[in-house]
Formats: structure tokens, C-alpha cells, sequence
């Protein structure tokens, strides 16, 4: 008796191929469902330490304002370059509506110095570009802790219209708003829990000088919750005052929800000048070695 060797059917072999891919799918499908994302958390959070460890690290936020949803972006970033240390926040008007408010832009950029065991930032110098249309109003800030001196330039265009110094409060310093922004996330100036206050030194703009930062209490964060018809989640919401110059707004002030990973991911900056409150939403981060503004 002799056998004839089964010759492989194409559809069988199909259809097997099939459920294995199939199969696998579906367990990379329940791995993934099975680690929930939540906007503004991420993996290997700390709450304080090193503060380079937001070095690589890219906020991105879109903007809407009056009736315009989207109308502009925003991003946030902390870098390393040449063994300095740098952060910038960009933000700009886009498309038809960046033509219908004038392409509004705004730049600010800080070098860093790392202080207290490499927990805190102190800045060295801090650039603030506001951009209307083809003009552009240009501050830069300088600081010598060894002479106490804060030093600034104010130019409109390529003009010089200002400048001045201010003596550095003695075992202090200046925090501008982004040295500001990474040491609260890093919980340089106390524990950033429900219901605290804190005010930071910053730099004299017109009269104000001082960031104040409060988190509201559980109590009234849920009143404002279900004021709001927002829903439940672990989130703090904080009320910011900075002074007015800093973001051209009438009064100062910023309200954000932010995650309990200290992610800003709904703020509303309020008063902005000509185009009433602005509201800014978290939509990613990213994470790159060396990353650095365009």
C-alpha cells in the first residue's frame, strides 16, 4: 500500500494564519485596555527629586478663545543643551484666525542654574517676546546672585525704549514663570496638596512682584465641580495670580484643573487683552532626548 503526501490547502493555511492574527490582536488588545491612559498621568511619576528628570519633556496644549475652537497652540519644554539647561513656552494664533488677530505670537525662554542638591531651578536669564502683526516687543532679564543684581533691557523691534535693575531679595531670587512652573511640579515650594497657598518672588512687573498659587480645598474644588457639570476625577484645581504683564491679560489671573501627576491639563487664562478669556487643553506629552525649540 503506498500513501500520497497531503499537499497543503491554500485556503486552510489562510484561514489558520488568520486566527493566529487574530488571536494575537485580541491580546494586545486586552494588554492595552487593560492599562487605562489618563490625560496628565504617565508612567515613572515622581512627585519631587531631580529636577532634570523633566529634561527631554514636551507639553502640548490646543487653544480656543470667544467663538473659535482651536485657534491656536501652545507647547511647553524643558532641554539640555551644551550642559545648560533651558526651558520655552511657545504659543501662537494659527490659520484664518492667526490672520484675524494679527498672528499673535508669544516666546518666553529661561536658562537655568540647578540649586539644593539638584532640586531647584533659579534662573539665569529670561527672555519674553510678544509678537503682533511685525511687531515684536522684546524683554531680556539677566541675574547676578553673586552682586544680587537683576538686570533688563526692553526693546521694540530692533529699539531700545527701556531699561533697569532691581536688587535680588537676599537668599532669594526672581522666579519667572517658567522656573516657577517646574518648581511647583517638583514640589520646591511645599507639598502641592488640596487647600495649600504659597506665593513665589518674581520678577517686579508694574508694581506686582509675587506668583500667588492656591489649591483649592476638596470642598469647595467639588461645589465648583458641580457648578460646572464637570465630572468626577482625582484632579486639583488651582487659582493662579501672576502679574498682568507676563501674559498681556487685564487681570492676571489663571484658573487650571490639573492631574494629579501635576500636569496642567484644562486652563483658563483670564481676561486675555482684545480677545477675552483663552482656554487651553492638554492634549499630549512627549518625552525626546536633547529636545530644543526651533
Amino acid at each position: 500500500m503506498s500513501f500520497k503526501r497531503l499537499q497543503p490547502q491554500p485556503l486552510v493555511l489562510v484561514c489558520i494564519v488568520g486566527l493566529i492574527f487574530l488571536s494575537l490582536t485580541a491580546q494586545a488588545l486586552e494588554t492595552k485596555l487593560a492599562e487605562p491612559i489618563t490625560l496628565g498621568e504617565y508612567k515613572n511619576f515622581l512627585p519631587a527629586g531631580k529636577i532634570t528628570r523633566f529634561s527631554g519633556e514636551t507639553l502640548y496644549y490646543d487653544i480656543s478663545f470667544l467663538w473659535f475652537e482651536n485657534a491656536a497652540s501652545a507647547k511647553v519644554s524643558f532641554f539640555e543643551e551644551h550642559g545648560k539647561y533651558f526651558s520655552a513656552l511657545e504659543a501662537s494664533t494659527k490659520g484664518f484666525i492667526g490672520f484675524f488677530t494679527a498672528y499673535r505670537k508669544h516666546f518666553y525662554k529661561t536658562e537655568f542654574e540647578i540649586i539644593d542638591n539638584g532640586k531647584k531651578l533659579r534662573p539665569k536669564t529670561f527672555l519674553r517676546q510678544v509678537t503682533i502683526a511685525s511687531n515684536a516687543e522684546i524683554t531680556r532679564h539677566k541675574f547676578d546672585y553673586s552682586r544680587r543684581l537683576h538686570t533688563w533691557e526692553k526693546f521694540l523691534n530692533e529699539e531700545k525704549i527701556e531699561t533697569g535693575q532691581d536688587e535680588i531679595p537676599a537668599n532669594g531670587a526672581f522666579n519667572d514663570i517658567l522656573t516657577s512652573f517646574y518648581n511647583v511640579r517638583n514640589s520646591v515650594y511645599g507639598k502641592l496638596e488640596k487647600g495649600r497657598k504659597f506665593i513665589i518672588k518674581t520678577i517686579p512687573e508694574k508694581g506686582h512682584d509675587e506668583i500667588s498659587v492656591h489649591i483649592w480645598s476638596e470642598q469647595d474644588q467639588e461645589s465648583f465641580r458641580v457648578e460646572e457639570g464637570r465630572g468626577k476625577r482625582d484632579e486639583m484645581l488651582v487659582n493662579i495670580i501672576v502679574p498682568k504683564e507676563i501674559f498681556k491679560t487685564e487681570t492676571g489671573e489663571l484658573m487650571a484643573w490639573s492631574s494629579k501627576h501635576f500636569i496642567p491639563i484644562e486652563t483658563t487664562v483670564k481676561d486675555y487683552i482684545l480677545l477675552g478669556d483663552l482656554q487651553a487643553r492638554f492634549t499630549h506629552r512627549e518625552v525626546q532626548p536633547h529636545i530644543k525649540p526651533r
